[in-house]
């Protein structure tokens, strides 16, 4: 594996990926919640990835054994945080980092290193929650639910092993949809990355406005939610109302007036 940190222009099936996860006490850092579990999967596309992990002391009780199904037993004699710190810079040397929902795992990563006096080194971070958003462009886009909707395996939820695993090999998937020649490149990931923008949803919004006001019907594609595996359905509807989240319209496939959630919606362009 290369130390070198990838270029911006790198292809993304050209980087070493580290995908992390970890599970905690709870949700709040700055709270006192603190890392319990952490894992890496490592490596570039088409190789098996390397899979590092360890549990950690919290040195306070769990309170989310319900979610994770790890105890204050199980922690007894683990390592602290500060002692992984090590091994972590050495395993992340000249990665990128992958997550899903990044802000979550990297904000408590940073949390247990500035409470440690320690950090480790900047590095280029991917988010497959972002990326699903925007390469699918609706539906649930939980973890759990894109293993589904990908026939991605993952033996037990919520254990960092497991959803590390499956984060590292969802990335290539998202990348396939996103540019299914092979040549996405990191900084195009990174911009997959960011969650849909204020600006943006101002754009659709500004779009179907449009129409409502020009008395034009529109030809969306739209994902119901009611199981992962569903094909979004193509319909024409005639906007009555629109708001950030919902959208009322005559929908023309069902002859009645629906609700639609933005989220789930996507303009059909042309």
């Amino acid at each position: 594996m290369s130390v070198h940190a990838p270029a911006g222009d790198s292809l993304l099936a050209d980087c070493v990926v580290a995908a992390l996860d970890v599970e905690t006490t709870g949700l709040w850092p700055g709270r006192g919640d603190r890392i319990i579990e952490i894992a890496l999967a490592i490596g570039r596309r088409g190789e098996e990835p390397q899979l590092w992990s360890s549990l950690v002391n919290p040195e306070r009780p769990v309170a989310a054994t319900h979610i994770h199904g790890i105890t204050d037993d199980m922690l007894v004699g683990q390592p602290r945080f500060a002692e992984l710190v090590p091994m972590l810079s050495e395993l992340l040397g000249g990665t990128v980092i992958v997550a899903h929902n990044a802000s979550f795992d990297m904000g408590f990563l940073a949390h247990e290193c500035i409470g440690a006096g320690l950090r480790i080194p900047q590095r280029r971070v991917l988010d497959t929650l972002g990326m699903a958003r925007r390469v699918l462009g609706f539906g649930d886009h939980r973890l759990s639910s894109l293993c589904t909707r990908f026939a991605l395996g993952r033996a037990r939820a919520h254990r960092a092993p497991d959803d590390a695993l499956a984060t590292w090999h969802l990335l290539w998937r998202l990348a396939d949809v996103a540019d299914q020649a092979g040549g996405l490149r990191l900084a195009s990931a990174e911009l997959l990355s960011r969650r849909r923008s204020d600006a943006e949803v101002d754009a659709v919004i500004a779009r179907l406005e449009g129409a409502r006001a020009a008395g034009l019907a529109v030809v969306v594609d739209y994902l119901s939610g009611l199981t992962p595996e569903d094909p979004p359905i193509r319909r024409t509807i005639t906007v009555q109302r629109v708001s950030r989240s919902r959208v009322r319209a005559w929908c023309h496939l069902r002859e009645a007036e629906r609700t639609f959630r933005l989220d789930r919606l996507r303009i059909v362009e042309g």
